[in-house]
């Protein structure tokens, strides 16, 4: 499969099923047929789009999350699929029932590898590092909270002092906002496909958000989408600067990003795809058994 973003950023299409594919149609006309089987996900920034129903059914069965973006593309909501791998109920029977002490050492493995990208990242660009060595803090459960700690001193650090992480600012942050959507997107299909049940977090617990665990999962590669942005804006925000369809394209490429392994190549979304079985495998053995790919922050 072809794990190809595929967006809706112009207003007023028709969308539909035909043979196999997703037809876009304006105002009666063909605009272009894409095989649903080179989909990874559909993202949908635009206004006035009509959808039919078989569409959305065939995108459910094809396990092809549907992502409605709001006008600084943060996630306004997500369309996933219930249908996962035959030992679906098995897992996630077992998801369910996992201790509160594995979900406190997960929660905190999870937390010292994202720390640790970034702590990376900073270092590759050559910039102060005040997180440095800060994930060996990180205790059972984050109960120190240094994941927000060093957030507040990693974003500065890397953007400039007055640059401030806001979801509804424009510049920098829309960009942080439709790559990290990217990335979700992408973490929730995989969790599906899994058999996971993607509202059981570890961490974020949260009864109007149905992706509790694809947020707690996305964590370490964060900063990947982070290098792609600062590379576009060179690490000066600048709020007048639009996220055209080539800085879409950028972001949305982060998934086919060839990462080291520490042997060879491979691209980001069959590392996160391992990282997700990782998981599955704690989940079944009762014990942390994730092992992150150390090489990954080198772009």
């Amino acid at each position: 499969m072809i794990n190809n973003i595929l967006e809706i950023s112009t207003d007023n299409k028709e969308l539909s099923c035909y043979k196999g594919f997703l037809r876009i149609k304006e105002k009666g006309d063909i605009i272009k047929d894409v095989p649903f089987d080179s989909i990874c996900s559909l993202i949908v920034t635009a206004r006035g789009v009509i959808y039919t129903n078989n569409l959305l059914q065939n995108l459910c069965e094809n396990n092809i999350p549907l992502i409605i973006l709001s006008d600084n593309f943060h996630p306004s909501g997500i369309l996933l699929s219930l249908i996962g791998q035959q030992r679906q109920t098995n897992i996630q029977e077992l998801q369910i029932s996992i201790s509160k002490p594995l979900q406190k050492n997960l929660w905190a493995e999870i937390v010292k590898e994202k720390i640790k990208n970034q702590s990376k990242l900073l270092n590759l660009l050559q910039k102060s590092n005040p997180i440095d060595k800060l994930h060996s803090k990180v205790l059972s459960g984050d109960s120190g909270n240094i994941e927000a700690y060093a957030a507040r001193l990693y974003f500065p650090s890397l953007f400039g002092n007055g640059f401030i992480r806001n979801h509804d600012l424009n510049g920098i942050n829309s960009f942080l906002n439709y790559g990290y959507s990217i990335l979700r997107a992408t973490i929730a299909r995989i969790v599906v496909a899994s058999g996971l049940n993607p509202s059981f977090g570890i961490k974020h617990h949260n009864k109007l958000n149905p992706f509790c665990l694809v947020d707690d999962l996305i964590e370490p590669y964060r900063p990947i989408t982070d290098a792609i942005v600062y590379n576009i804006f060179n690490g000066i925000d600048d709020e007048t600067k639009i996220l055209s369809p080539e800085y879409k394209k950028k972001l949305a490429e982060v998934i086919h990003l060839e990462v080291y392994n520490g042997e060879g190549f491979s691209e980001l979304y069959n590392i996160i795809q391992q990282d997700v079985w990782n998981f599955v495998s704690s989940v079944k053995d009762k014990k942390v058994k994730l092992n992150y790919n150390q090489y990954m922050i080198k772009l």
